[in-house]
């Protein structure tokens, strides 16, 4: 379980200790982007609450010529992805206009693959639905949220795997056939133990057959 952080700036709810807490050598970032890398052959990534932008910084490194892109509601956490050389734009999915919201939709909507890891418990139910609108403009999502009991830092929506199957399936999306692969390799890295619990790969559902696609 993950302990309470104060805030270190003003209007930020996930300061300077929330995401020291984040910080441990050992954890194989670059080990879950190359997961991430092979099971999606990507073009381009969106990481929808990239926080301080870890996975964009490894994806960069495997391939410099990706198309990558950052969003994070943090002012902590883009100033340390901007520290790793990712610039991450602002989104706060709570008060964002419906014309702003589509605007971040159609960026999205450039790459054909988003990663969302530990962020919808983040947000209230109708909140996480603008979440979920802004991933599924991708064909691909590499998704991850807290479990029910799981805590965490403001965490208000902690919900099991099946809530957010149901979620994706309003939407035309499906754990993809090599869902179980991909968590069993996660599982053998060296990464805080939510993400081998939580994280999954979605894809359109292909017409006629149910299958998603990848």
């Amino acid at each position: 379980m993950r302990r309470a952080a104060g805030r270190s700036r003003a209007g930020d709810a996930y300061g300077e200790p929330f995401w020291d807490l984040h910080v441990d050598a050992s954890w194989d970032w670059a080990g879950f982007a190359m997961l991430i890398y092979r099971y999606t052959k990507p073009r381009g990534v969106v990481d929808v609450g990239c926080g301080d932008a870890k996975i964009l910084a490894a994806l960069a490194s495997l391939d410099p010529g990706l198309a990558l892109r950052g969003y994070d509601g943090s002012p902590e956490a883009r100033r340390r992805a901007a520290a790793r050389g990712v610039a991450v734009r602002p989104l706060d999915l709570a008060s964002i206009r419906p014309e702003a919201l589509a605007a971040v939709r159609a960026d999205c909507a450039v790459h054909d693959t988003a990663v969302c890891l530990e962020v919808a418990e983040h947000l209230l139910p109708w909140h996480a639905g603008r979440l979920l609108g802004l991933l599924t403009a991708c064909d691909t999502v590499v998704f991850s949220a807290a479990h029910p009991g799981q805590g965490g830092t403001l965490h208000v929506n902690e919900r099991p795997l099946s809530y957010w199957v149901a979620r994706f399936a309003e939407r035309g999306y499906v754990l993809r056939a090599d869902d179980a692969a991909f968590g069993a390799e996660l599982a053998a890295l060296t990464l805080p133990p939510w993400y081998a619990q939580n994280a999954h790969l979605f894809g359109r559902r292909r017409a006629g057959d149910g299958r998603p696609t990848g």
